[in-house]
């Protein structure tokens, strides 16, 4: 199964209005994915917008759910699955460069 090449994810907050076109999402879907705790949707003024890191939980929520046909339930659970993965990874990168540290002889 081919992907589909969703642009890269910006590294700045961009509107919800930007999210639903890039990522081809209904602002239904979007509400749905607020309501299951899976997306937060930020508002300042009168503009909901999405953080960078809810952009990537979007692009691959709508991965999963288009491209390989996971359904809610079973994104919630990768998602909780990458989350905790990315965790122990950044730990281990922690203690390694603390390791490395404690092994310096100056």
């Amino acid at each position: 199964m081919v992907e589909k090449e969703y642009p890269e994810v910006p590294g700045r907050p961009m509107p919800v209005e930007w999210v639903t076109e890039t990522f081809a999402v209904s602002r239904r879907t979007l509400s749905l994915l607020v309501r299951e705790g899976l997306v937060e949707i930020e508002k300042e003024g009168a503009a909901p917008f999405l953080r960078p890191e809810m952009i990537e939980r979007v692009r691959v929520i709508m991965t999963l759910r288009k491209e390989l046909g996971v359904n809610l339930a079973g994104v919630e659970i990768i998602l909780r699955l990458r989350h905790q993965l990315l965790w122990h990874r950044n730990r281990f990168r922690d203690s390694q460069s603390e390791s490395c540290i404690d092994n310096d002889p100056s």
